[in-house]
């Protein structure tokens, strides 16, 4: 299941920013950057750890099988880190004044959240050649073992 989806978004908030942009686009370039418009570049006050636990990809599965509900939702709420703090109070920091999200969904997914001012989105382009250049080096990185496990993929 889908994050995003209408049965599924009671754990958006008034103002979350979603950066949604397609594979291969510049896409954690933008996750960066809105971030850093977030904290206003105040690295003292919100020392910077890792892209992925400030701004989250809810839609990720890491295995397939797994969906949103329950375990992405879950782990994105109870996972302790190594150092004894809580991934939560990364990505869903009470001092940031807006959460951010990645997603790579079609705009479909969105229905009703576009247009509404619950939610704003972020979106950027980029050359489909320069994409298709980067989808070639990103694809070969992959082993056999890893494209069999998610059905063969290229």
């Amino acid at each position: 299941s889908d994050p995003f989806l209408p049965e599924n978004r009671g754990w958006l908030k008034q103002d979350d920013v979603i950066v949604t942009v397609a594979a291969k686009s510049g896409t954690t370039w933008m996750m960066y950057c809105s971030h850093q418009i977030r904290v206003k570049g105040d690295d003292e006050k919100y020392p910077f750890s890792d892209i992925n636990m400030v701004t989250p990809w809810p839609g990720l599965i890491q295995t397939p099988g797994e969906g949103w509900e329950p375990y992405v939702r879950e782990q994105m709420n109870s996972t302790i880190l190594p150092d004894g703090s809580k991934l939560k109070d990364y990505w869903d920091n009470e001092e940031y004044p807006f959460r951010i999200f990645k997603s790579h969904d079609v705009v479909d997914t969105y229905g009703d959240l576009i247009g509404g001012d619950k939610v704003k989105f972020l979106a950027m382009a980029r050359n489909g050649l320069d994409m298709a250049a980067s989808f070639v080096p990103f694809f070969d990185k992959h082993s056999d073992e890893f494209r069999s496990l998610w059905g063969n993929f290229p």
